[in-house]
């Protein structure tokens, strides 16, 4: 009798001494999904400053295409915290209202744009009142304003570099690609 009071309480003092293979595999699953998590949140913040670029690189591309099929001219037009869109209307620029697409865009606070025009120097840090806004122009020609836009994160080096020639072709390097 002893014996088995002896073994039943070894039995029990082995079970309640480590963890079984459900606990540790609940464990492993928890840290998993943890990781995973912080693993997306970080890839997400890097994909910023590119969909960014990309998103800008379709929309002169787009509305080259519109300058043309509409026979009018239009423009592109930055400030600090973003971009929008105007139309000529035979005497003024007017902003662009009723299009979804061409609306007026915000840049994510932690992403910052240079603009050159061909041959000037860059624009946007610390403009005059007074100094005429930034503008890439469309024509119904198909030409548009040369021009180099720089984008990148504030207080980083990555960046992504968008050039425009006269023909109205882009092109969109990042800094991995050696541009």
């Amino acid at each position: 009798m002893i014996t088995r009071q002896c073994l039943a309480l070894k039995r029990g003092y082995a079970r309640s001494s480590g963890f079984t293979l459900l606990e540790v595999l609940v464990v492993v699953i928890i840290i998993g999904v943890v990781i995973s998590f912080a693993v997306l949140s970080i890839h997400s913040d890097d994909k910023t400053l590119e969909e960014a670029a990309r998103r800008l690189e379709a929309l002169i591309n787009l509305t080259s295409q519109e300058a043309v099929l509409q026979s009018t001219e239009l423009a592109l037009q930055f400030d600090d915290d973003g971009y929008e869109f105007l139309a000529y209307d035979g005497k003024k620029w007017q902003p662009i209202t009723d299009d979804e697409i061409l609306r007026r865009r915000k840049l994510p606070d932690n992403v910052a744009v240079e603009y050159e025009p061909e041959g000037q120097k860059p624009t946007l840090k610390g403009m005059d009142d007074e100094a005429k806004p930034p503008r890439i122009y469309f024509l119904s020609s198909g030409e548009m304003t040369p021009f180099r836009l720089s984008l990148h994160r504030r207080g980083e080096l990555d960046s992504y570099v968008l050039t425009g020639d006269a023909r109205g072709k882009t092109k969109l390097r990042g800094t991995d690609d050696g541009g």
